[in-house]
């Protein structure tokens, strides 16, 4: 179950609306609202099927592994099932390099437990959704629309941002740089942010502190800097039993 401090997301998405402002939620996509596990065990296990002939145990392991069991790193459980040849991790992360970021793969990736319920009690609350993501113009913008109508979150009803980065080499926190300007010409309230990555969540603490600041505890960076101790934890989306959404 979520943090119990998901209810207070609504709470303040009620209030702003009682006072005439514009409430503002910020969702992350990888790894916050949809998990990136199925999309990189489909990689893996046609990874595992080109290169059968060299490397035999590669197909052997990804037959037998589950998305829960893929990290932040596409090479990661190889290395912990004891596959750390060179030349296969080099060829494994080329291979899973030309396709990750494209729209083809992207409809493998599921919703996070209780996030398309969230997402869809914000908006019908009258929040404005701001989807922001590293995802890029020119790649990966046509499967991320294909993904969140597919999965029924809130996207051609109004009120909803997607943000994408304009270019696939575009540094990460300059991108988010450009975002919190972009967020803050809505002159809305900015309600609550979710997002994976401590850096990122640490970013948007530091731009909106009077706002609620959800670390989501799926996966992110093995070089990712410190939470700060105001971010709230959650593994999923999932309210409570106490009422509806």
């Amino acid at each position: 179950m979520g943090s119990p401090r998901l209810r207070e997301v609504l709470a303040r998405i009620d209030a702003a609306i009682a006072e005439d402002v514009l409430p503002l939620v910020l969702f992350d996509l990888d790894s916050t609202l949809f998990t990136t596990g199925p999309r990189n065990l489909r990689i893996l296990r046609e990874f595992a099927r080109a290169c059968a002939g060299h490397w035999p145990e590669v197909e052997t392991l990804a037959a037998r592994l589950a998305s829960t069991d893929m990290g932040w790193g596409i090479d990661e459980c190889l290395r912990e099932h004891g596959l750390a040849d060179d030349r296969l991790l080099r060829e494994l992360r080329s291979f899973w390099y030309q396709r990750f970021f494209t729209d083809e793969y992207l409809e493998h990736d599921l919703p996070v437990p209780g996030a398309v319920e969230f997402v869809g009690a914000c908006h019908d609350r009258g929040a404005m959704i701001y989807y922001l993501t590293g995802r890029h113009v020119g790649g990966m913008e046509v499967g991320t629309v294909r993904a969140l109508t597919a999965h029924g979150f809130p996207f051609w009803r109004g009120r909803c941002v997607l943000h994408l980065k304009p270019s696939f080499g575009m540094g990460d926190r300059a991108f988010k740089d450009d975002a919190l300007a972009d967020i803050r010409s809505y002159r809305g309230r900015f309600v609550a942010s979710f997002e994976n990555e401590p850096g990122n969540a640490n970013l948007f603490l530091k731009a909106f502190p009077d706002a609620l600041h959800f670390l989501m505890q799926t996966i992110h960076s093995p070089r990712a800097e410190p939470a700060a101790a105001e971010l709230v934890p959650t593994e999923d989306f999932v309210l409570d039993g106490r009422g509806g959404a």
